[in-house]
């Protein structure tokens, strides 16, 4: 798989970021789902991180879900952060997950609602490991190589370029969460199918998301007019009997769980970072 950008990333949300709130269907979606999903655990944690929280939506659920405790989001996007509306949780920081400026073990739990496409896994999930006390969960969302299937095919009538981004496979996931030193690895997959009536409502609700080709190996530059209509001309060919166009997003849900150990001597005995680069125990 090409090596994904993360100056393009962060560039894509960063202008996403205004409309982003109303336009997150899929991310409000899925996020909510996550959360629900929570209920299933026997959790009762002191300190939670909202990995890639865009602006602030999932933030408050985990707040309103868990009253008790200190919630805290971490965004690469400045901007994001800047357009979210006023939450309950405790804070915000703008930071990136593969270097992120906290100490170690010092949240119980992390919640990831679809950041992961967009970073390099094995990263990010040894870095969520390092600051997850023993026995503290990691929860997620992604997406699986079935997204955006349609605008695949479509643009495979068009060229053989990689147009469409890449995603990691629900085992890829696995076997990566395994290695970064997580323990007991669930995942389950959802399919949805969000339906437009033009080719340009679909595009703009992408880019509107964030949601765009982030891969160094994708085509650079301006596309000519007559590439346009050729991909207008093949996505009409997927059309449904409803007069749609469809467009489908593979939805992997994953929880994970640092294996429980003795608590290192740089912690407290209640288990409060005694040196933090971000400290959110207040």
């Amino acid at each position: 798989m090409s090596a994904i950008e993360l100056s393009t990333v962060h560039r894509h949300f960063d202008r996403a970021a205004a409309g982003f709130h109303t336009a997150s269907v899929l991310h409000k979606r899925v996020g909510k789902e996550l959360v629900e999903r929570l209920s299933l655990v026997d959790l009762s944690p002191r300190h939670i991180l909202d990995l890639g929280c865009g602006t602030g939506w999932c933030a408050a659920l985990l707040s309103h879900r868990f009253g008790q405790s200190a919630v805290v989001g971490l965004d690469l996007s400045e901007a994001m952060l800047r357009a979210g509306e006023k939450t309950t949780a405790s804070g915000f920081i703008n930071g990136d997950a593969h270097r992120l400026p906290l100490a170690d073990q010092c949240v119980d739990l992390i919640f990831s609602n679809l950041l992961l496409p967009w970073c390099d896994t094995q990263i990010v999930f040894s870095e969520a490991c390092r600051v997850l006390r023993p026995g503290g969960l990691f929860t997620f969302s992604s997406c699986g190589p079935d997204s955006l299937r349609e605008l695949a095919a479509a643009w495979a009538m068009v060229d053989e370029g990689p147009h469409v981004h890449a995603f990691s496979d629900m085992h890829d996931l696995g076997d990566s969460l395994a290695q970064s030193g997580f323990s007991e690895p669930v995942m389950d997959v959802e399919m949805l199918t969000f339906t437009y009536r033009t080719l340009e409502a679909l595009v703009t609700d992408l880019r509107a998301t964030g949601a765009r080709n982030a891969l160094s190996s994708r085509q650079r530059g301006l596309r000519g007019s007559g590439q346009g209509q050729r991909l207008k001309k093949a996505y009409e060919s997927l059309r449904g009997e409803d007069g749609t166009l469809p467009l489908s997003w593979e939805v992997i849900y994953g929880v994970a769980w640092r294996p429980a150990q003795r608590v290192p001597d740089h912690l407290s005995p209640d288990g409060i970072p005694v040196r933090v680069v971000a400290d959110f125990s207040r």
